[in-house]
Protein backbone atom coordinates (compact mmCIF):
# COMPACT_ATOMS: atom_id res chain seq x y z
CA UNK A 1 0.00 0.00 0.00
CA UNK A 2 1.34 3.47 -1.10
CA UNK A 3 2.47 5.55 1.49
CA UNK A 4 0.08 8.93 1.52
CA UNK A 5 1.37 12.70 1.11
CA UNK A 6 0.92 13.03 5.01
CA UNK A 7 2.84 9.87 5.38
CA UNK A 8 5.35 10.10 2.91
CA UNK A 9 6.41 13.89 4.49
CA UNK A 10 6.54 12.67 8.33
CA UNK A 11 8.72 9.39 6.96
CA UNK A 12 11.00 11.60 5.03
CA UNK A 13 11.23 14.41 8.01
CA UNK A 14 12.78 11.46 9.79
CA UNK A 15 14.62 9.62 7.57
CA UNK A 16 17.00 12.82 6.13
CA UNK A 17 18.74 13.01 9.58
CA UNK A 18 18.56 9.64 10.13
CA UNK A 19 19.96 9.10 6.68
CA UNK A 20 22.52 12.05 7.12
CA UNK A 21 24.12 10.77 10.71
CA UNK A 22 24.64 7.22 9.53
CA UNK A 23 26.68 8.59 6.63
CA UNK A 24 28.41 10.96 7.93
CA UNK A 25 28.57 9.96 11.42
CA UNK A 26 28.06 6.46 12.41
CA UNK A 27 29.46 4.83 9.42
CA UNK A 28 33.11 6.63 9.51
CA UNK A 29 33.41 5.84 13.05
CA UNK A 30 32.70 2.47 12.38
CA UNK A 31 35.18 2.35 9.36
CA UNK A 32 37.88 2.57 12.23
CA UNK A 33 37.27 -0.79 12.91
CA UNK A 34 37.57 -2.03 9.66
CA UNK A 35 41.63 -2.40 9.51
CA UNK A 36 42.04 -3.32 12.93
CA UNK A 37 39.80 -6.44 13.19
CA UNK A 38 41.22 -7.67 9.90
CA UNK A 39 44.35 -7.19 11.47
CA UNK A 40 43.34 -9.03 14.21
CA UNK A 41 41.87 -11.90 12.74
CA UNK A 42 45.17 -12.23 10.44
CA UNK A 43 47.88 -12.19 13.68
CA UNK A 44 45.54 -12.20 16.50
CA UNK A 45 46.41 -9.94 19.69
CA UNK A 46 49.64 -9.82 18.23
CA UNK A 47 48.73 -6.79 15.58
CA UNK A 48 48.21 -4.53 19.54
CA UNK A 49 51.39 -5.51 20.68
CA UNK A 50 52.62 -1.68 19.36
CA UNK A 51 50.33 -0.59 21.55
CA UNK A 52 51.42 -1.56 24.58
CA UNK A 53 55.34 -0.52 24.06
CA UNK A 54 56.87 2.81 23.71
CA UNK A 55 55.96 5.31 22.26
CA UNK A 56 52.50 4.42 23.54
CA UNK A 57 53.08 3.44 26.92
CA UNK A 58 56.22 4.06 28.83
CA UNK A 59 56.76 1.18 31.60
CA UNK A 60 59.86 3.61 32.52
CA UNK A 61 58.43 6.99 32.30
CA UNK A 62 61.07 9.16 31.05
CA UNK A 63 61.87 12.59 31.93
CA UNK A 64 61.57 14.13 35.74
CA UNK A 65 58.37 15.93 37.89
CA UNK A 66 60.69 18.98 38.89
CA UNK A 67 63.85 19.76 37.46
CA UNK A 68 66.73 22.04 39.47
CA UNK A 69 68.67 23.22 37.35
CA UNK A 70 71.40 25.87 39.32
CA UNK A 71 72.87 28.99 37.64
CA UNK A 72 72.42 32.66 37.88
CA UNK A 73 69.27 32.90 38.90
CA UNK A 74 68.82 29.13 39.58
CA UNK A 75 65.78 27.26 37.50
CA UNK A 76 63.35 25.35 38.95
CA UNK A 77 61.04 23.22 35.99
CA UNK A 78 57.70 21.92 36.74
CA UNK A 79 57.86 19.10 34.67
CA UNK A 80 55.46 15.58 34.38
CA UNK A 81 57.48 12.33 33.07
CA UNK A 82 56.48 10.84 30.24
CA UNK A 83 54.17 7.88 30.39
CA UNK A 84 53.80 7.65 26.57
CA UNK A 85 51.12 8.74 24.43
CA UNK A 86 48.06 7.00 25.72
CA UNK A 87 48.72 7.35 29.77
CA UNK A 88 49.84 10.77 28.62
CA UNK A 89 46.28 12.16 27.50
CA UNK A 90 44.21 10.64 29.84
CA UNK A 91 45.96 11.55 32.93
CA UNK A 92 46.24 15.30 31.20
CA UNK A 93 42.26 14.88 30.31
CA UNK A 94 41.61 13.57 34.13
CA UNK A 95 43.71 16.43 35.55
CA UNK A 96 41.84 19.15 33.72
CA UNK A 97 38.28 17.83 33.70
CA UNK A 98 38.82 17.57 37.63
CA UNK A 99 40.28 20.82 38.00
CA UNK A 100 38.08 22.53 35.36
CA UNK A 101 35.20 21.15 37.37
CA UNK A 102 35.80 22.20 40.91
CA UNK A 103 37.33 25.75 39.79
CA UNK A 104 34.13 26.21 37.12
CA UNK A 105 31.47 24.96 40.10
CA UNK A 106 33.60 27.50 42.26
CA UNK A 107 32.88 30.42 40.24
CA UNK A 108 29.38 29.74 39.32
CA UNK A 109 28.23 29.38 42.63
CA UNK A 110 30.21 32.96 43.94
CA UNK A 111 28.66 34.78 40.44
CA UNK A 112 25.44 33.03 40.75
CA UNK A 113 24.63 33.54 44.85
CA UNK A 114 26.44 36.68 45.67
CA UNK A 115 26.72 40.36 45.10
CA UNK A 116 29.94 41.90 45.67
CA UNK A 117 31.70 45.15 43.68
CA UNK A 118 32.71 44.40 40.57
CA UNK A 119 30.39 40.80 40.05
CA UNK A 120 28.73 42.33 36.87
CA UNK A 121 32.56 42.91 35.21
CA UNK A 122 34.20 39.80 36.64
CA UNK A 123 31.11 37.47 35.30
CA UNK A 124 31.78 38.79 31.68
CA UNK A 125 35.50 38.85 31.92
CA UNK A 126 34.71 34.87 33.20
CA UNK A 127 33.19 34.23 29.30
CA UNK A 128 36.38 36.00 27.49
CA UNK A 129 38.44 32.83 27.52
CA UNK A 130 35.43 30.87 26.14
CA UNK A 131 36.17 33.55 22.37
CA UNK A 132 37.70 30.99 20.43
CA UNK A 133 41.58 31.82 19.59
CA UNK A 134 43.11 28.65 17.75
CA UNK A 135 46.48 27.77 18.80
CA UNK A 136 47.40 31.68 20.06
CA UNK A 137 45.99 31.45 23.38
CA UNK A 138 48.55 28.39 23.79
CA UNK A 139 51.72 30.48 22.66
CA UNK A 140 50.10 33.10 24.90
CA UNK A 141 50.12 30.42 27.72
CA UNK A 142 53.76 29.54 27.23
CA UNK A 143 54.30 33.07 27.12
CA UNK A 144 52.99 33.35 30.55
CA UNK A 145 53.91 30.08 32.66
CA UNK A 146 56.96 28.84 30.15
CA UNK A 147 60.41 28.78 30.62
CA UNK A 148 61.61 32.41 29.97
CA UNK A 149 57.83 33.82 30.24
CA UNK A 150 56.35 36.10 33.19
CA UNK A 151 56.47 34.11 35.86
CA UNK A 152 60.06 33.17 35.51
CA UNK A 153 60.89 37.02 35.25
CA UNK A 154 58.27 38.01 38.09
CA UNK A 155 60.10 34.74 40.22
CA UNK A 156 63.04 35.69 39.40
CA UNK A 157 63.00 38.87 40.70
CA UNK A 158 60.76 37.76 43.82
CA UNK A 159 62.52 35.29 45.11
CA UNK A 160 65.54 34.86 43.32
CA UNK A 161 64.68 31.62 41.35
CA UNK A 162 63.35 31.44 38.22
CA UNK A 163 60.02 29.03 38.10
CA UNK A 164 58.44 27.88 34.88
CA UNK A 165 55.92 25.03 33.76
CA UNK A 166 57.53 22.97 30.48
CA UNK A 167 56.02 19.67 28.81
CA UNK A 168 53.15 17.92 30.52
CA UNK A 169 52.88 19.79 33.18
CA UNK A 170 52.80 23.04 30.85
CA UNK A 171 49.99 21.85 29.01
CA UNK A 172 47.78 20.38 31.50
CA UNK A 173 47.71 23.94 33.45
CA UNK A 174 47.11 25.67 29.94
CA UNK A 175 44.17 23.35 29.29
CA UNK A 176 43.00 24.37 32.72
CA UNK A 177 42.87 28.00 31.80
CA UNK A 178 41.53 27.17 28.94
CA UNK A 179 38.63 24.68 29.04
CA UNK A 180 37.40 25.69 32.96
CA UNK A 181 35.13 28.60 31.61
CA UNK A 182 33.05 25.80 30.01
CA UNK A 183 32.23 24.37 33.01
CA UNK A 184 31.44 27.21 34.72
CA UNK A 185 29.20 28.61 32.36
CA UNK A 186 27.31 25.16 32.46
CA UNK A 187 27.01 25.35 36.17
CA UNK A 188 25.98 28.75 36.19
CA UNK A 189 23.03 28.40 33.68
CA UNK A 190 21.86 25.49 35.85
CA UNK A 191 22.42 27.56 38.59
CA UNK A 192 19.97 30.30 38.15
CA UNK A 193 17.47 28.33 36.90
CA UNK A 194 17.37 26.23 40.32
CA UNK A 195 13.30 27.63 42.26
CA UNK A 196 14.88 29.79 45.23
CA UNK A 197 12.03 28.88 47.39
CA UNK A 198 14.09 25.29 47.29
CA UNK A 199 17.19 27.02 49.07
CA UNK A 200 14.44 29.08 51.47
CA UNK A 201 13.49 25.55 52.59
CA UNK A 202 16.44 23.92 53.29
CA UNK A 203 17.32 26.84 55.60
CA UNK A 204 14.15 26.81 57.30
CA UNK A 205 15.72 22.93 58.13
CA UNK A 206 18.89 24.74 59.33
CA UNK A 207 20.64 23.68 56.14
CA UNK A 208 23.38 27.17 55.71
CA UNK A 209 26.82 27.52 54.12
CA UNK A 210 28.27 24.63 52.73
CA UNK A 211 26.52 22.28 54.03
CA UNK A 212 22.97 23.96 51.83
CA UNK A 213 25.25 24.39 49.02
CA UNK A 214 26.58 20.55 49.67
CA UNK A 215 22.83 19.42 50.37
CA UNK A 216 20.95 21.56 47.68
CA UNK A 217 22.45 23.58 45.39
CA UNK A 218 25.15 21.74 43.44
CA UNK A 219 23.11 18.60 43.87
CA UNK A 220 20.17 21.20 41.47
CA UNK A 221 23.19 21.98 39.12
CA UNK A 222 24.21 18.80 38.35
CA UNK A 223 23.03 18.58 35.13
CA UNK A 224 25.18 21.52 34.29
CA UNK A 225 28.03 20.70 35.88
CA UNK A 226 28.11 17.27 34.53
CA UNK A 227 27.73 18.47 31.20
CA UNK A 228 30.68 20.84 31.40
CA UNK A 229 32.87 18.13 32.86
CA UNK A 230 32.22 15.83 30.01
CA UNK A 231 33.16 18.41 27.45
CA UNK A 232 36.08 19.37 29.01
CA UNK A 233 37.56 15.84 29.50
CA UNK A 234 37.01 15.48 25.68
CA UNK A 235 38.55 18.77 24.54
CA UNK A 236 41.57 17.91 26.15
CA UNK A 237 41.69 14.81 24.59
CA UNK A 238 42.09 16.25 21.30
CA UNK A 239 43.42 19.60 22.20
CA UNK A 240 45.55 20.41 19.57
CA UNK A 241 47.20 23.66 20.67
CA UNK A 242 48.88 23.11 24.18
CA UNK A 243 50.86 20.40 23.55
CA UNK A 244 52.08 22.18 19.96
CA UNK A 245 53.01 25.46 22.39
CA UNK A 246 54.82 23.39 25.30
CA UNK A 247 56.35 20.70 22.83
CA UNK A 248 54.48 17.78 23.67
CA UNK A 249 54.66 15.29 21.12
CA UNK A 250 53.16 12.10 22.91
CA UNK A 251 49.53 12.47 23.33
CA UNK A 252 46.68 11.13 20.67
CA UNK A 253 46.14 14.24 18.94
CA UNK A 254 49.19 15.08 18.28
CA UNK A 255 49.80 11.55 17.01
CA UNK A 256 46.83 11.70 14.75
CA UNK A 257 47.50 14.52 13.05
CA UNK A 258 51.02 14.12 12.38
CA UNK A 259 50.04 10.82 11.16
CA UNK A 260 47.29 11.54 8.73
CA UNK A 261 49.07 14.63 7.45
CA UNK A 262 52.21 12.72 6.70
CA UNK A 263 50.31 9.57 4.37
CA UNK A 264 49.39 10.29 0.69
CA UNK A 265 46.57 7.49 1.26
CA UNK A 266 44.95 5.39 3.46
CA UNK A 267 47.47 2.47 3.39
CA UNK A 268 49.89 4.54 5.16
CA UNK A 269 48.04 5.08 7.94
CA UNK A 270 48.99 2.12 10.85
CA UNK A 271 46.66 -0.03 12.67
CA UNK A 272 48.02 2.06 16.04
CA UNK A 273 46.51 5.59 14.88
CA UNK A 274 43.07 4.02 13.92
CA UNK A 275 43.20 2.19 17.60
CA UNK A 276 44.02 5.92 18.92
CA UNK A 277 40.90 8.06 17.24
CA UNK A 278 38.44 4.59 18.24
CA UNK A 279 40.03 5.54 21.76
CA UNK A 280 38.46 9.49 21.39
CA UNK A 281 35.26 8.02 19.86
CA UNK A 282 35.26 5.65 22.44
CA UNK A 283 35.88 8.15 25.20
CA UNK A 284 33.83 10.74 24.33
CA UNK A 285 30.89 8.55 23.92
CA UNK A 286 31.10 6.74 27.04
CA UNK A 287 30.96 10.16 28.89
CA UNK A 288 28.12 11.16 26.60
CA UNK A 289 26.45 8.23 27.62
CA UNK A 290 26.96 8.42 31.33
CA UNK A 291 26.03 11.89 31.95
CA UNK A 292 22.74 11.90 29.77
CA UNK A 293 21.89 8.58 31.87
CA UNK A 294 22.94 9.90 35.12
CA UNK A 295 20.50 12.83 34.28
CA UNK A 296 17.91 10.74 33.25
CA UNK A 297 17.86 8.97 35.98
CA UNK A 298 17.69 11.86 38.35
CA UNK A 299 14.57 13.91 38.77
CA UNK A 300 14.98 17.58 37.97
CA UNK A 301 11.94 19.07 38.16
CA UNK A 302 12.33 21.48 40.95
CA UNK A 303 14.41 23.30 37.98
CA UNK A 304 11.34 24.34 36.57
CA UNK A 305 10.64 27.84 37.01
CA UNK A 306 7.20 27.58 38.34
CA UNK A 307 6.94 30.11 41.96
CA UNK A 308 10.11 31.77 40.43
CA UNK A 309 10.41 35.37 42.49
CA UNK A 310 13.79 36.09 41.73
CA UNK A 311 17.57 34.72 42.50
CA UNK A 312 18.19 35.89 46.06
CA UNK A 313 22.30 37.36 46.06
CA UNK A 314 24.07 37.67 49.10
CA UNK A 315 26.70 39.90 50.56
CA UNK A 316 29.70 37.49 51.27
CA UNK A 317 31.38 37.45 54.65
CA UNK A 318 34.87 38.85 55.41
CA UNK A 319 36.29 35.55 54.90
CA UNK A 320 34.86 34.99 51.20
CA UNK A 321 34.98 38.76 50.50
CA UNK A 322 38.57 38.51 50.37
CA UNK A 323 38.86 35.03 48.56
CA UNK A 324 36.86 36.51 45.66
CA UNK A 325 39.60 39.42 45.54
CA UNK A 326 42.56 37.60 46.58
CA UNK A 327 42.12 34.26 44.22
CA UNK A 328 38.70 34.17 42.52
CA UNK A 329 39.75 37.78 40.75
CA UNK A 330 43.26 37.05 39.65
CA UNK A 331 42.64 33.97 38.48
CA UNK A 332 39.92 35.25 35.84
CA UNK A 333 42.09 38.20 34.99
CA UNK A 334 44.96 35.28 33.91
CA UNK A 335 42.19 33.09 32.36
CA UNK A 336 41.51 36.43 30.04
CA UNK A 337 44.39 37.12 29.63
CA UNK A 338 45.56 34.73 27.28
CA UNK A 339 43.22 35.94 25.13
CA UNK A 340 44.56 39.90 25.51
CA UNK A 341 47.57 38.22 24.40
CA UNK A 342 46.54 37.39 21.26
CA UNK A 343 45.61 40.83 20.42
CA UNK A 344 48.47 42.05 22.43
CA UNK A 345 50.75 39.69 19.67
CA UNK A 346 48.54 40.92 16.96
CA UNK A 347 48.81 44.51 17.60
CA UNK A 348 52.75 44.59 18.43
CA UNK A 349 55.86 44.94 16.53
CA UNK A 350 58.22 42.54 19.05
CA UNK A 351 57.28 40.31 22.40
CA UNK A 352 60.59 38.88 23.56
CA UNK A 353 60.62 40.42 26.61
CA UNK A 354 58.32 40.52 29.70
CA UNK A 355 56.11 43.44 27.92
CA UNK A 356 54.96 43.71 24.12
CA UNK A 357 57.06 46.72 22.28
CA UNK A 358 56.04 48.94 19.52
CA UNK A 359 52.18 49.07 18.16
CA UNK A 360 51.73 48.30 14.77
CA UNK A 361 48.70 47.32 12.15
CA UNK A 362 51.50 46.00 9.46
CA UNK A 363 50.81 42.45 10.93
CA UNK A 364 47.20 42.79 9.25
CA UNK A 365 48.04 44.56 6.28
CA UNK A 366 50.98 41.78 5.88
CA UNK A 367 48.50 38.92 6.33
CA UNK A 368 45.51 40.43 4.83
CA UNK A 369 47.89 41.29 1.43
CA UNK A 370 49.12 37.46 1.38
CA UNK A 371 47.38 35.19 -1.28
CA UNK A 372 47.42 32.19 0.88
CA UNK A 373 46.07 33.89 3.99
CA UNK A 374 42.90 35.44 1.53
CA UNK A 375 42.25 32.12 -0.45
CA UNK A 376 42.06 30.61 2.78
CA UNK A 377 39.68 32.62 4.13
CA UNK A 378 37.59 32.49 1.60
CA UNK A 379 37.48 28.47 1.88
CA UNK A 380 36.31 28.80 5.25
CA UNK A 381 33.38 30.99 4.69
CA UNK A 382 32.86 28.83 1.42
CA UNK A 383 32.78 25.63 3.18
CA UNK A 384 30.80 27.32 6.21
CA UNK A 385 28.13 28.68 4.24
CA UNK A 386 27.70 25.56 2.35
CA UNK A 387 27.74 23.49 5.50
CA UNK A 388 25.38 26.04 7.01
CA UNK A 389 22.48 25.18 4.00
CA UNK A 390 22.91 21.89 5.07
CA UNK A 391 22.21 22.55 8.41
CA UNK A 392 19.31 24.27 8.10
CA UNK A 393 17.95 21.29 6.49
CA UNK A 394 19.15 18.51 8.65
CA UNK A 395 18.18 20.42 11.66
CA UNK A 396 14.74 21.40 10.96
CA UNK A 397 13.73 17.90 9.91
CA UNK A 398 15.84 16.46 13.12
CA UNK A 399 13.71 19.41 15.63
CA UNK A 400 10.67 18.40 14.11
CA UNK A 401 11.04 14.85 14.12
CA UNK A 402 12.04 14.68 17.49
CA UNK A 403 9.73 17.70 18.84
CA UNK A 404 6.71 17.18 16.62
CA UNK A 405 6.32 13.50 15.30
CA UNK A 406 7.43 11.50 18.30
CA UNK A 407 7.86 7.60 17.60
CA UNK A 408 10.47 4.97 18.01
CA UNK A 409 12.67 7.17 16.25
CA UNK A 410 12.33 9.60 17.69
CA UNK A 411 15.08 8.88 21.14
CA UNK A 412 17.87 7.90 18.02
CA UNK A 413 17.60 11.22 16.06
CA UNK A 414 17.58 13.24 19.43
CA UNK A 415 20.88 11.59 20.49
CA UNK A 416 22.09 11.50 16.66
CA UNK A 417 21.82 15.19 16.45
CA UNK A 418 23.07 15.89 19.99
CA UNK A 419 26.23 13.91 19.87
CA UNK A 420 28.33 15.55 17.83
CA UNK A 421 28.74 18.34 19.90
CA UNK A 422 30.94 16.14 22.16
CA UNK A 423 32.60 13.87 19.48
CA UNK A 424 36.26 14.48 18.89
CA UNK A 425 36.42 15.97 15.22
CA UNK A 426 40.11 14.37 14.60
CA UNK A 427 38.28 10.43 14.80
CA UNK A 428 35.60 12.03 12.86
CA UNK A 429 38.10 13.00 10.13
CA UNK A 430 39.77 10.19 10.17
CA UNK A 431 36.99 8.12 9.60
CA UNK A 432 35.70 10.18 6.88
CA UNK A 433 39.30 9.24 5.48
CA UNK A 434 38.99 5.46 5.73
CA UNK A 435 35.57 5.44 4.86
CA UNK A 436 35.82 7.83 1.64
CA UNK A 437 39.11 7.18 0.32
CA UNK A 438 39.02 3.59 -0.79
CA UNK A 439 40.86 2.42 -3.95
CA UNK A 440 38.32 3.55 -6.99
CA UNK A 441 37.83 7.09 -5.61
CA UNK A 442 41.70 7.93 -6.23
CA UNK A 443 42.43 10.46 -8.46
CA UNK A 444 38.54 11.22 -9.03
CA UNK A 445 36.85 14.28 -7.75
CA UNK A 446 35.75 12.42 -4.43
CA UNK A 447 39.45 11.65 -3.30
CA UNK A 448 39.80 13.24 0.38
CA UNK A 449 43.63 13.35 -0.50
CA UNK A 450 43.37 15.58 -3.27
CA UNK A 451 40.03 16.98 -2.83
CA UNK A 452 39.35 17.69 0.93
CA UNK A 453 36.94 20.52 0.54
CA UNK A 454 33.64 18.73 -0.16
CA UNK A 455 34.64 16.67 2.97
CA UNK A 456 35.41 19.74 4.81
CA UNK A 457 31.99 20.77 4.14
CA UNK A 458 30.55 17.41 5.54
CA UNK A 459 32.63 17.35 8.46
CA UNK A 460 31.65 21.17 9.42
CA UNK A 461 27.83 20.28 8.67
CA UNK A 462 28.01 17.06 11.11
CA UNK A 463 30.15 18.19 13.99
CA UNK A 464 28.37 22.06 14.02
CA UNK A 465 24.87 21.07 13.57
CA UNK A 466 23.59 20.64 17.42
CA UNK A 467 23.84 24.20 17.51
CA UNK A 468 21.13 24.77 15.00
CA UNK A 469 19.14 21.68 15.73
CA UNK A 470 19.17 23.04 19.58
CA UNK A 471 17.98 26.48 18.55
CA UNK A 472 15.16 24.91 16.09
CA UNK A 473 13.79 22.36 18.98
CA UNK A 474 13.82 25.55 21.32
CA UNK A 475 11.24 27.67 18.92
CA UNK A 476 9.13 24.28 18.45
CA UNK A 477 9.27 24.02 22.42
CA UNK A 478 7.77 27.45 22.49
CA UNK A 479 5.72 27.76 19.10
CA UNK A 480 2.22 26.23 20.44
CA UNK A 481 1.09 23.09 18.53
CA UNK A 482 -2.44 24.64 18.53
CA UNK A 483 -1.14 27.40 15.33
CA UNK A 484 -0.38 24.18 13.01
CA UNK A 485 -3.56 21.97 14.30
CA UNK A 486 -5.37 25.09 13.34
CA UNK A 487 -4.25 25.09 9.82
CA UNK A 488 -4.83 21.45 9.37
CA UNK A 489 -8.00 21.57 10.58
CA UNK A 490 -8.62 24.36 7.66
CA UNK A 491 -7.46 21.28 4.77
CA UNK A 492 -3.40 22.50 5.21
CA UNK A 493 -1.24 19.21 4.18
CA UNK A 494 1.91 19.21 6.82
CA UNK A 495 4.32 20.19 4.35
CA UNK A 496 2.68 23.58 3.53
CA UNK A 497 2.10 23.86 7.55
CA UNK A 498 5.80 23.75 7.65
CA UNK A 499 6.85 25.83 4.89
CA UNK A 500 4.06 28.60 5.59
CA UNK A 501 3.90 28.77 9.61
CA UNK A 502 6.22 26.34 11.71
CA UNK A 503 9.58 27.40 9.14
CA UNK A 504 8.56 31.44 9.35
CA UNK A 505 7.50 31.15 13.27
CA UNK A 506 11.13 29.53 14.35
CA UNK A 507 12.85 31.74 12.08
CA UNK A 508 14.31 34.28 14.89
CA UNK A 509 15.83 30.56 16.25
CA UNK A 510 17.13 29.07 12.92
CA UNK A 511 18.48 32.74 11.88
CA UNK A 512 20.51 32.86 15.61
CA UNK A 513 21.77 28.93 15.31
CA UNK A 514 22.81 29.55 11.76
CA UNK A 515 24.86 31.98 12.86
CA UNK A 516 26.77 29.98 15.78
CA UNK A 517 27.48 27.21 13.50
CA UNK A 518 28.48 29.44 10.83
CA UNK A 519 31.24 31.01 13.32
CA UNK A 520 32.09 28.00 15.31
CA UNK A 521 32.67 26.50 11.20
CA UNK A 522 35.13 29.06 10.21
CA UNK A 523 37.47 28.75 13.69
CA UNK A 524 36.65 24.93 13.81
CA UNK A 525 39.99 22.93 13.97
CA UNK A 526 40.32 19.63 14.64
CA UNK A 527 38.79 18.83 11.14
CA UNK A 528 40.53 21.54 9.48
CA UNK A 529 43.69 20.56 10.46
CA UNK A 530 44.03 17.10 9.42
CA UNK A 531 41.60 17.29 6.19
CA UNK A 532 42.69 20.81 5.30
CA UNK A 533 46.20 19.71 5.58
CA UNK A 534 45.93 17.55 2.58
CA UNK A 535 45.72 20.03 0.28
CA UNK A 536 47.07 23.45 0.79
CA UNK A 537 45.06 24.93 -1.75
CA UNK A 538 42.29 24.10 -0.44
CA UNK A 539 42.82 24.65 3.11
CA UNK A 540 40.65 26.89 5.45
CA UNK A 541 42.43 29.41 7.18
CA UNK A 542 42.72 27.93 10.85
CA UNK A 543 45.00 25.46 8.96
CA UNK A 544 47.27 28.51 8.24
CA UNK A 545 47.51 29.57 11.53
CA UNK A 546 48.13 25.93 12.45
CA UNK A 547 50.89 26.32 9.72
CA UNK A 548 52.27 29.64 10.33
CA UNK A 549 53.15 28.19 13.66
CA UNK A 550 54.25 24.80 13.25
CA UNK A 551 55.69 24.44 9.86
CA UNK A 552 59.08 25.29 9.73
CA UNK A 553 58.46 28.46 11.14
CA UNK A 554 58.47 28.41 14.70
CA UNK A 555 57.45 31.33 16.95
CA UNK A 556 59.21 34.91 16.06
CA UNK A 557 57.51 37.13 13.75
CA UNK A 558 55.14 34.35 12.31
CA UNK A 559 53.44 34.27 15.73
CA UNK A 560 52.33 37.93 15.53
CA UNK A 561 51.07 37.18 11.73
CA UNK A 562 49.10 34.33 13.06
CA UNK A 563 47.59 36.67 16.05
CA UNK A 564 46.46 38.67 13.65
CA UNK A 565 44.51 36.25 11.89
CA UNK A 566 43.08 35.09 15.01
CA UNK A 567 42.20 38.62 16.71
CA UNK A 568 39.86 39.01 13.00
CA UNK A 569 38.73 35.31 14.48
CA UNK A 570 37.73 36.75 17.21
CA UNK A 571 36.12 39.68 15.70
CA UNK A 572 33.85 37.43 13.74
CA UNK A 573 32.66 35.93 17.00
CA UNK A 574 32.13 39.04 18.61
CA UNK A 575 29.80 40.42 15.98
CA UNK A 576 28.56 36.96 15.91
CA UNK A 577 27.46 37.28 19.58
CA UNK A 578 25.95 41.15 19.11
CA UNK A 579 23.84 40.09 16.14
CA UNK A 580 22.39 37.03 18.08
CA UNK A 581 22.01 38.89 21.43
CA UNK A 582 20.98 42.31 20.14
CA UNK A 583 19.04 41.75 17.10
CA UNK A 584 17.50 38.60 17.68
CA UNK A 585 17.28 38.54 20.88
CA UNK A 586 18.95 35.26 21.77
CA UNK A 587 21.29 34.16 24.21
CA UNK A 588 24.61 33.31 22.18
CA UNK A 589 25.02 29.54 22.47
CA UNK A 590 28.83 28.92 23.69
CA UNK A 591 30.30 25.40 23.34
CA UNK A 592 28.54 23.15 25.69
CA UNK A 593 25.32 25.90 26.93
Amino acid sequence: MALRGADLFDASMKLVPLAFFVTLLVAPLASLLYTPLAAMIDQGLEALEGLTSYPFINRRPLGEFIIYAPGDPPKLIISFKDYGVIPNTLIAALIVASAATVIGTLVALIMARYSFPGREVLRIAAMVPLLYTPFVNAFVAYKLFGQGGILAELTGSLIGVEVSLQGLAGMILAQIFMFWPIVYINAFASMVQIDPSLEEQAENLGAKGLSLYRTVTIPLALPGIASGAALVFIFSMEDLAAPIAFDVENVVSIWIVREILAATDVSQISVETLILALMLAVSASIWFIVVRRYISLRQYATLQKGGWRGRRLRKPGPLLMVAIYLLVVPWIVVSASHQIGVLLYAFSEDWSGLLPRGFTLDNFSEVLSDERVVRAFRNSFLYASTAALIIAVVAVSSAYAVERLGGRLSPVIDVLSTIPLAMPGLAIALGILVLFGFTAARGTILDPFTNPGIYLVLAYAVRKSPFTTRAAFAGLKHLHKSLEEAAMSLGARRPRIVKDITIPLIAVNLAGGLLISFVYSVTEVSTSITLGGLNEDQSPVTYIVYDYLTGGYGGGRFIHLAASIVALLMGLQILAIAVVNIALKQRYAFIGV
